[in-house]
This record gives structure tokens, sequence and C-alpha cells, in this order.
């Protein structure tokens, strides 16, 4: 059976109000969506719930599934050495489990905190901190029926896929898994397919976009050096069952999916439903 491709909104952040673009991207044929936590696009604060039950209605007329959260990095650190800000970092994810559940979403992405690339702290020193926020943030995801995907980042706490792995086998509960992101992998020339099968068991979401080794980038599908057959075959190879999410970052972000989509096909994913001209 072909693959099936979910949308992160990156695209949209400054453009779009989520419900418009789960409207809007359910008539390109999209399903799965990945909402990227940015106002104005999206928000905890100010997002009461009256607009909750807007986005969850929008999300149940496209019929979604596999929807997640994706807080970005920029506004907390769950690795920082200052207990405040791990503690607002808390809070962050706190609300944002919250909205996940408010909405009908079943995962929330977590970077890992945020590294220094001159001087960082020490791994035991990282996966204490992390390890601490992600402790209470658990029982919180397991209380709403949200689970919690680590994602590889190259400044965050567990880059690639030894350290990612290492951390989250720590955990016994089955609400914490990884998102691995390919372009991710690749940037810091770690082998995206290789990463998928170490990581198989504990991957719930694939983020797909294109990249080169010497400028890290989240371009569209067959304008870097991402080995994609390689990493269709992985996922593959491994029965992978999760969300394959499109995180494309373009002043065009209709253009910039849709070509993407269309250079993935084929390899074994489903056809684009949208036209040559949409």
């Amino acid at each position: 059976m072909a693959r099936d491709i979910g949308i992160n909104t990156y695209g949209y952040i400054w453009t779009v109000p989520a419900a418009e673009c789960v409207r809007h991207l359910g008539k390109l044929g999209y399903r799965q969506i990945e909402f990227l936590l940015q106002p104005p696009h999206l928000s905890f604060d100010d997002f009461g719930p009256a607009a909750r039950r807007e986005l969850r209605a929008a999300l149940q007329d496209i019929d979604a599934r596999k929807t997640a959260i994706n807080l970005p990095s920029l506004d907390h650190n769950l690795a920082s050495p200052f207990a405040r800000v791990r503690a607002a970092s808390v809070k962050m994810f706190e609300d944002t489990i919250d909205l996940a559940a408010d909405i009908g979403a079943e995962t929330v992405v977590v970077v890992p905190g945020r590294m220094s690339p001159l001087f960082p702290p020490s791994m035991e020193n990282r996966t204490a901190w992390v390890g601490e926020g992600v402790s209470k943030l658990l029982p919180r995801a397991e209380g709403s029926g949200v689970g919690l995907a680590i994602e590889n980042v190259p400044f965050a706490a567990f880059p690639d896929a030894n350290a990612l792995e290492r951390f989250v086998r720590g955990f016994a509960s089955p609400a914490i898994g990884v998102c691995y992101d390919a372009a991710n992998a690749h940037f810091i020339k770690e082998s995206p397919a290789a990463g998928i099968r170490q990581l198989a068991d504990l991957l719930r979401i694939v983020h797909l976009s294109d990249t080169g080794q010497e400028v890290w980038r989240h371009d569209p599908i067959g304008t870097g050096t991402v080995p994609f057959a390689e990493v269709a075959k992985a996922m593959n190879t491994v029965n992978f069952n999760g969300a394959c999410t499109l995180e494309i970052l373009d002043c065009d972000p209709d253009a910039a999916i849709l070509n993407s989509h269309r250079a993935l096909e084929p390899l074994g994913f489903v056809p684009c439903k949208a036209g040559a001209n949409a």
C-alpha cells in the first residue's frame, strides 16, 4: 500500500490561521496535519474554548488523522542551566499538551532543549535537565491520551540517533517516542536511513524536507542531497506506520508542498491529489 503524506504548517504561520489552514490543506487532499504552534497561526494564549472547538471541528471535517502539534524551540529550553527557564518551558509544554487534547491531536513534538555549539554542557547534565522536564510532562500526557515525540535537531540536546535513543529508552512509558527528521540527520552527516532502522520501534513521526550538508535547510524535496530513496526503503523495511510529514519552509508553501509530494510519488508514496496547476 502506498504511504500517505502529512503536512507541517510551518510555511503558513505568518499568513493563515490554523483552522483556515486545515480547510485549505484538506482541499489539497491532505488529512495528516502537524501544526506549528506559532502566533498568529496558532497559540495557546488567547485561544479559548470556542476557538479550540472550531479547530477541532475543522480537523473532523477533513477526517484528519495522526494530528500533531510542534512547539518551536526558540521560546523554550528544557536543557537550560537555569531552573527558572526549564520550569517555564515545562509550563509551555503542559499548555501544549492541553491544547492537543482539546483539538484531538495525538502527539506533541518536543525539541529537547538548545545547546551552545561553542561550549555545550556535558551529556550527563543535558540528560538530567531534559529528563527532569519530560518526567514532569509524562503524567499529563498519559492522562490526556497525548504522546510525546522527542525530535533530533542539530543544535539540541540529543542531535543524533544514538543520543536520542539512549534518552527515550530511559523512560518506560509508551507515551514517549521519537520524531525523526531526515534533513536534520543528513545535515549532521548521519545516515537518515540508518537512524530510521535504529529507532524503528520508537518512531512516531518522520519529518521530510531537503537540505545539503553545508547550510542547514528545510527545502522542497529534490533541491538538496537527502537520499530519499534510502529513507523510503528504510521505512518500508521497518514497517513504519506513523506520520510521514513534509516540513517545508518556502515563500510559496503550496507549490513547495505539492512539488515535494510529486517528487516522492515514485518512492511509494500516495499520488498527489491536487491538480497540476494547484
